[in-house]
């Protein structure tokens, strides 16, 4: 029987944690953000998700913005240094692991996950994840209307397949 993988959840907290000077110390909220952020965007630039670090930059400048300190908890100021650290982190703990985040974040003060399959062959990645991140942010007339446009579907397949996908990630 395949060995259940691990939680996207706790290995996000894991990488998150190889960024700060001192791991035993509690971080500051923007620290722990921005460095789950950087875990989040080296994993899926490992998963062949283009474009994550420019997506995220305005997220990473809010934080520095309200604690410019932050880069005092981390090892370095270096972004891109610290997002390839993290890439060259999974790819040797976690090579085969294909899994695609769609969120990551920490409400509650608990790391939280969700994620999609590996992208199957002959699916682009990149318009599957906008689809979905769509449908989990209740922008369904926007899915509907982003099939319609891309797959040239009728507005009824494109309603179905939107409810499909809402059923399939718990989302109403």
């Amino acid at each position: 029987m395949p060995e259940e993988p691990r939680k996207l959840s706790e290995i996000m907290k894991e990488m998150a944690e190889t960024l700060f000077r001192d791991p035993r110390k509690m971080p500051s909220s923007e620290a722990a953000h921005a460095a789950l952020l950087f875990a989040n965007v080296a994993w899926n630039e490992t998963v062949g998700i283009a474009g994550a670090r420019q997506g995220y930059r305005n997220v990473w400048q809010m934080l520095e913005a309200e604690n410019p300190e932050l880069w005092n908890e981390l090892k370095s100021n270096d972004i891109d240094a610290l997002i390839e650290g993290l890439v060259r982190y999974k790819n040797i703990h976690f090579p085969g692991d294909g899994r695609r985040i769609l969120t990551c974040g920490i409400p509650n003060g608990n790391v939280h996950v969700e994620w999609l399959e590996p992208v199957k062959a002959g699916v682009d990645s990149k318009w599957e994840m906008h689809l979905y991140g769509l449908v989990r942010t209740g922008a369904q007339q926007e899915a509907i209307s982003y099939l319609e446009t891309t797959r040239n579907m009728s507005r009824s397949d494109a309603a179905k397949r939107v409810a499909e996908i809402a059923k399939e990630m718990g989302v109403s």
